[in-house]
């Protein structure tokens, strides 16, 4: 499921971008972008921004529901993850199984002694 999540939140975030990037400005208009007269075949008398505005909308919802979702999986891994007195224990137990180090060091065999 959370590898679906991830998709879809990247798929979402790329339409996102597409979605704003289509919306004219304060000045300009769609029309400049595909020709003059082809806004009003393409998105209808209405023109582009009530299908652009609602795709925006539609999307955002979308993004930040899939944004949430990830933020809960996330918080749920750490819970999961966060048992710090096992460990503690899990920590303390290897320190008393290794023998302690004298500062005593092996003598090489051979291979490693200068003559």
């Amino acid at each position: 499921m959370y590898p679906f999540v991830v998709a879809l939140h990247v798929l979402l975030c790329t339409f996102l971008i597409l979605i704003i990037m289509l919306q004219p400005g304060k000045g300009g208009d769609v029309g400049a972008a595909f020709g003059s007269g082809l806004t009003s075949a393409v998105f209808g008398p209405r023109g582009p921004t009530g299908l652009l505005q609602r795709a925006t909308t539609v999307v955002a919802f979308l993004f930040m529901f899939t944004s949430i979702t990830l933020a809960l999986y996330s918080n749920q891994k750490m819970q999961n993850n966060a048992d710090v007195e096992g460990e503690l224990e899990r920590l303390q137990q290897e320190e008393q199984a290794q023998p302690p180090s004298g500062g005593e060091q092996k003598p090489l065999d051979g291979a490693g002694a200068a003559q």
